[in-house]
């Protein structure tokens, strides 16, 4: 007798155990062929296009948030001495453009406020022949240092944007806020 309640009583065990892992089994069928439904709605051309398109504007915005954090770093870690870096430059450009207008022949010394004068730079203003090549070669290269000098002075302003407790810690010290003074006379020069 209680052979057979035992064994009833496993039997209907198996069957509610094989019953729940129908269930289990068909809805596991029934959200695989709901994945595979919605594959093959996302794999059509209009839903193809956002997803392509979404996932190249996730790809450029990392790219970006990258190159910011560089870039914030990059300008973060410049020295305040890049004023003094500037200043040089710009100086340089200033003094061999002037150097090549007095020593090429096709330059002539005019009055500092006449129309003639082309850079009224200190010292002294020439009126040039524009289309001679040293002449040339000596303007581009006083653009050039002019340009990379207001590159770095621009540098010292995004410093101060980016990075202000830097830049306050900085020029808290005499030592290290002294060259700031520069980027005003680059600024001057530029």
């Amino acid at each position: 007798y209680d052979y057979k309640r035992w064994a009833k009583k496993k039997a209907l065990k198996l069957e509610r155990e094989r019953a729940k892992l129908i269930a289990q089994w068909k809805e596991e069928a029934r959200l695989e062929a709901e994945a595979i439904r919605r594959e093959e709605e996302a794999r059509r051309w209009y839903n193809r296009f956002g997803r392509w398109t979404k996932a190249e504007l996730q790809i450029f915005t990392e790219k970006f948030k990258k190159f910011l954090s560089k870039t914030e770093t990059f300008i973060s870690n410049l020295p305040l001495t890049i004023g003094a870096v500037a200043l040089a430059i710009v100086t340089l450009g200033v003094v061999w453009f002037k150097f090549a207008e007095e020593n090429i022949d096709s330059c002539e010394p005019v009055h500092f406020h006449s129309p003639q004068c082309t850079f009224p730079e200190f010292p002294g203003c020439f009126d040039c022949d524009l289309d001679n090549k040293w002449y040339k070669i000596a303007v581009n290269f006083h653009y050039v240092c002019s340009t990379l000098s207001g590159i770095l002075a621009i540098s010292f302003f995004a410093k101060i944007l980016l990075a202000r407790r830097v830049v306050i810690d900085e020029m808290s010290s005499p030592t290290t806020s002294s060259p700031a003074g520069l980027i005003c006379m680059t600024m001057v020069c530029v």
